[in-house]
């Protein structure tokens, strides 16, 4: 099972977290077989993302229609973790108030290890802002309560 583990469908004009982490574990599978260049990780999931997941849905024997699902998630992450390790990656773009998926239901089950009481329900909102807030102090970040690099970095 992939971390974080499969939210909701990415598809063409889908944007957040969720859709930067793809785009962070298609380049991080790039070799020199492969046909689309690097992607810009930005959160949103346009033409080029489309033809990314394509190619990597056609090299990998799956069904080929250019968007993630459970099944393309989990082979994604199984793939980029067979080459990086485990280490799970920056999703490349800050988790603040509003932001929803896998990424932030992943950030909320880590605070609450840390003893929130949050929901994990994946949508950023008041309460796991107060609790980034909380976690940042605690470890010498700038406590904003949004979740950047340093932070995410520090997270896990």
């Amino acid at each position: 099972m992939a971390i974080p583990a499969y939210y909701s469908l990415i598809q063409r004009g889908s944007t957040g977290p969720d859709v930067a982490l793809v785009q962070t574990w298609l380049n991080g599978l790039r070799d020199t077989c492969t046909w689309y260049h690097e992607l810009t990780t930005d959160g949103r999931f346009g033409t080029k993302s489309v033809n990314a997941v394509k190619e990597f849905q056609l090299k990998n024997d799956m069904n080929v229609d250019g968007k993630v699902g459970a099944n393309t998630w989990n082979v994604l992450y199984t793939q980029y973790t067979a080459k990086h390790g485990l280490h799970v990656p920056y999703p490349g773009i800050v988790l603040r108030q509003g932001s929803s998926g896998g990424t932030v239901r992943l950030v909320q089950q880590k605070l609450n290890a840390l003893g929130e009481k949050l929901s994990t329900d994946g949508k950023y909102g008041a309460s796991t802002a107060a609790a980034v807030e909380r976690y940042q102090r605690r470890n010498g970040l700038t406590a904003d309560g949004t979740v950047g690099k340093a932070t995410w970095e520090k997270m896990f």
